[in-house]
C-alpha cells in the first residue's frame, strides 16, 4: 500500500518533469499537492528530523517557484489587457528596406522563374500586359516550401529587397509562446499595420505551427490564430490600391501538414519548392565562407591546398542545405585553425596552416546531415499530390535506373530494391 512519502514523491517527480519541459500549469498544480502535503506533515509532532528537513526543503523549494510564476502570470496579464498588448506595442515590420536583391539568391534558376512569373512580371511595364493577357489576378499569396535550411527566409528578404518592399518577419513559434488570445492579436496587428505601407511583405515562418489541419489533435490550440489569419488574408488583397504592392509569404517544412483552407484558391495556391542547392548554389555558398567571393565586404580568405577548390567542395556536399554547408565550411577551417594554435602553443612551426582535402573529407564524413533520404521522397510525393506509400509503390514500378541517388538508397535501406 502506497504511503504518504511514496504519494509525496511520486507528485515531486510529476513536479521536476513539468519544470524541466516548461510545463508550468503542470508544476504549478501539482505544487498545491506538495505545498498541502508537506504542510500537513510539518505538523505531526512524531516526524523524524530526517524527514521533517526533507519536508521543508520540498516546501521551501516549491513555495517560492509558486510565487514567482504567480508574479510573473499577474505581469503578463497586466501588460496583455492593461497596456493594451504586445501585438499593439512592437512594430512587426523592419525599419528599413533589406539591401539585398535577388541576384543575391545563387542558383534556383527555377524557383527565380516562378518569381518573375507570379511576382515581378505584374509590377514590370515590360511583361504587365502578357501578364494580364493570361490573368487577372495577381499571385501574391505565395507559400514556399522544402527541407530545412534551405534559405527559404533568405529568398523573402532578398524579393523584399527587390521590390523595394518593408517586411515583417512573423515567427509564428514566437506567436504560439504567448498568453491564450494574443496569437490572434499579433496577427490582427501585423495585418493593421501593414494597411500603412505602399509596399509591404508579410511573411510568415512556420507556417504550420500555426496552420496544422483542423482535424488533428495537435491543432486545437491553434484554432482560433488560424481563424484570424485566414480572415485577415481574404480581406488583405482586396483593399490594395493600384500601385502598392502588397504581399504575403508563408514557409514552411511540412506543407502536407497544412490544412486544406489555407491552399485553396485566393489564399496559398501558388507554392513553390525550394530545393536543396543546386551546384553553383553551394559553391557560391562555400565561396562566401572561405573569403573568396570578391563581392563580400571585409572577406577574410582562408588559406587552402590548391586541389581544394570551391568545385571540388561543392561536388562533396551534393545533398546538403545551405544550413549544414556553412556548418561544414565552419568546421573545416577550424581544422588548420586549431593546428595553428596548438603549434604555437608548444612552439614548432605548423607544417599544415591551410585547409586540406583531408580536413573537408573528415568533416563531411563525421558530420550529421539533417536532410535524410526520407524527407526529400516526403517533398517528391507532395509535388505529385500523392500520399507517401502511394508515391513509393508508383517509383517502384517505373525504370529504377531512373530514379534519384536518394531514392534508390532510401528503397535499398527498406528491402524494397535489390
Amino acid at each position: 500500500m502506497a504511503t504518504i512519502l511514496d504519494t509525496f514523491q511520486e507528485f515531486a517527480k510529476i513536479y521536476n518533469d513539468a519544470r524541466s519541459s516548461g510545463n508550468n500549469e503542470v508544476a504549478m498544480r501539482v505544487g498545491k499537492n506538495i505545498l498541502s502535503i508537506a504542510e500537513a506533515q510539518l505538523s505531526q509532532p512524531d516526524l523524524s528530523a530526517t524527514h521533517k528537513e526533507y519536508y521543508r526543503q520540498w516546501y521551501v523549494q516549491v513555495h517560492e517557484y509558486m510565487s514567482t510564476a504567480t508574479k510573473k502570470l499577474a505581469k503578463a496579464k497586466t501588460q496583455s489587457s492593461g497596456d493594451n498588448n504586445i501585438a499593439d506595442n512592437t512594430d512587426w515590420f523592419s525599419a528599413d528596406v533589406p539591401n539585398l536583391t535577388m541576384d543575391d539568391v545563387a542558383g534556383l534558376v527555377d524557383v527565380k522563374e516562378e518569381f518573375m512569373v507570379n511576382i515581378f512580371a505584374p509590377f514590370d511595364k515590360k511583361y504587365s500586359p502578357i501578364y494580364y493577357r493570361y490573368r487577372k489576378d495577381l499571385g501574391l499569396q505565395i507559400l514556399l516550401y522544402g527541407p530545412p535550411g534551405t534559405g527559404k527566409t533568405h529568398i523573402v528578404k532578398c524579393l523584399a529587397g527587390e521590390l523595394g518592399c518593408k517586411i515583417a518577419v512573423v515567427q509564428i513559434k514566437d506567436v504560439m509562446a504567448r498568453l491564450v488570445g494574443d496569437g490572434a492579436k499579433i496577427i490582427a496587428a501585423v495585418f493593421e499595420q501593414a494597411q500603412k505601407y505602399d509596399k509591404c511583405i508579410i511573411f510568415f515562418d512556420e507556417i504550420d505551427a500555426l496552420a496544422a489541419s483542423r482535424d488533428d489533435d495537435e491543432s486545437r490550440h491553434t484554432k482560433e490564430q488560424l481563424t484570424t489569419l485566414l480572415t485577415y488574408m481574404d480581406g488583405f488583397m482586396s483593399k490594395t490600391k493600384p500601385g502598392q504592392i502588397k504581399i504575403i509569404v508563408a514557409a514552411t517544412n511540412r506543407p502536407w501538414a497544412l490544412d486544406s483552407a489555407v491552399k485553396r484558391g485566393g489564399r496559398f495556391e501558388t507554392q513553390i519548392y525550394i530545393p536543396l542547392p543546386d551546384f553553383d548554389a553551394r559553391k557560391k555558398l562555400i565561396d562566401i565562407a572561405f573569403g573568396k567571393d570578391r563581392g563580400q565586404k571585409n572577406r577574410l580568405e582562408i588559406p587552402c591546398n590548391p586541389d581544394v577548390t570551391s568545385e571540388w567542395l561543392a561536388t562533396k556536399l551534393e545533398g546538403y542545405a545551405g544550413a549544414d554547408i556553412k556548418a561544414i565550411c565552419k568546421q573545416i577551417i577550424n581544422k588548420p585553425l586549431k593546428r595553428a594554435i596548438f603549434a604555437e602553443f608548444k612552439g614548432i612551426k605548423c607544417a599544415e596552416d591551410c585547409v586540406t582535402r583531408q580536413d573537408c573529407l573528415t568533416v563531411i564524413g563525421e558530420y550529421i546531415n539533417s536532410i535524410t533520404d526520407e524527407m526529400l521522397l516526403e517533398f517528391d510525393a507532395y509535388k505529385a499530390n500523392m500520399e507517401f506509400k502511394e508515391y513509393i509503390k508508383a517509383i517502384l514500378r517505373i525504370d529504377v535506373s531512373r530514379l534519384k541517388e536518394y531514392a534508390r538508397r532510401w528503397l535499398t535501406a527498406k528491402g524494397l530494391l535489390k
